[in-house]
């Protein structure tokens, strides 16, 4: 027999404790749906990504590695535009104070870029080409290149200048006489105001550094060290001295396509042949066959002054008697100091008294 008290209803609710279910139910409901809600699918490339900037149709962008990119907008897919924009106004990606020097005269900066344009998945940049184009003697492209370079970023060399390094060195093979590779290091140094030369790191892909680099205005000296045949017109290789392999041949790009769809596109490249003194070519061919070394920024430019060091890894490469040799990855790039400890190190280079490379 059921008691009186198991047929005993429940109280009822009052409206207010039906409110109170009622917001407690909503809430649940908004914690599930947030929960169930699929999380920003990033590229790995930006994943950690610490700052960004986005005008003029691109993005600069401090990676987690603490190099910077600059991507034109139309080449990222919905969710990278996406986090992007959202990590632009989060953490914005400040622009690099100018270092002005005072001299006696300002120096107009060189308008090195001619076309620069970015329509549906194709990018475009094509640099202003030498002023004068020339044909190498013999086998001193090293020479012609720079010369060619130096005259994109708007700093002229006349022939007195070329003649005095090919003219005491041997022609087919100057690299092996005195005096050859330092008359090509004052050829570029004593311009004044002096170069701004940008040096290529293995840390950086050479393809993209290099399209990075032209996008500002700097042409990109490289070298095809070895052979290219398949990529060239018939005949040219053959009646000039370069026979590629060991020895190389110099030359200067100073443009590019690129396909953000389908991967591919081409450098235009300078060159030092009467007959074939520029030529576009494909990045598939340029895979393994061209190599980059530096940029050159244009005449009048302002070096721009490097963000404060931040340290993002730090490691130990050897001992150096009663200190250590630390290598650190930061935001300005690779450095190395020698401190007694690890937090010596990290203070040294993120107070700037490391005089570390």
């Amino acid at each position: 027999m059921e008691s009186p008290a198991a047929r005993t209803p429940f109280p009822p609710r009052t409206a207010s404790a039906r409110r109170r279910w009622a917001g407690r139910g909503l809430a649940a409901g908004l914690l599930l749906l947030v929960a169930a809600a699929p999380a920003l699918a990033v590229s790995p490339k930006y994943e950690g990504a610490q700052k960004a900037r986005i005008e003029n149709g691109y993005a600069t962008v401090l990676l987690a590695s603490g190099s910077k990119t600059l991507v034109p907008l139309s080449s990222l897919d919905a969710e990278d535009l996406a986090f992007l924009k959202d990590l632009s106004v989060r953490s914005p990606l400040q622009r690099g104070n100018a270092v002005i020097t005072v001299v006696k005269a300002t120096v107009p900066v060189k308008k090195t870029i001619a076309v620069q344009s970015v329509v549906g998945p194709l990018e475009t940049v094509q640099l202003v080409p030498p002023n004068v184009g020339r044909d190498q003697i013999g086998a001193t492209c090293m020479v012609y290149a720079r010369v060619h370079w130096l005259d994109i970023a708007g700093y002229y060399v006349d022939n007195a200048e070329i003649y005095k390094i090919i003219n005491n060195a041997d022609t087919n093979e100057p690299w092996k006489s005195p005096g050859y590779y330092s008359g090509l290091t004052h050829l570029i140094y004593d311009f004044t105001p002096r170069p701004q030369v940008h040096n290529w790191t293995p840390r950086e892909d050479p393809f993209e550094w290099t399209r990075q680099e032209l996008r500002k205005g700097r042409p990109v000296l490289g070298a095809f060290p070895r052979e290219i045949w398949q990529a060239l017109p018939p005949g040219f290789v053959g009646k000039h001295p370069w026979s590629g392999g060991n020895v190389g041949h110099q030359i200067v790009v100073n443009g590019f396509t690129w396909n953000s769809e389908t991967h591919s596109g081409t450098f235009h490249i300078i060159n030092s042949w009467d007959g074939l003194m520029e030529f576009d070519l494909k990045t598939e061919f340029a895979k393994g066959a061209m190599s980059v070394e530096q940029s050159l920024s244009p005449k009048g430019e302002l070096p721009e002054k490097a963000e404060q060091t931040r340290v993002l890894k730090i490691r130990l490469l050897k001992a150096v008697g009663k200190s250590n040799l630390y290598e650190a990855d930061t935001n300005n790039g690779a450095q190395r100091v020698v401190a007694p400890d690890e937090d010596s190190a990290r203070a040294m280079l993120e107070n700037g008294d490391s005089g570390g490379r």
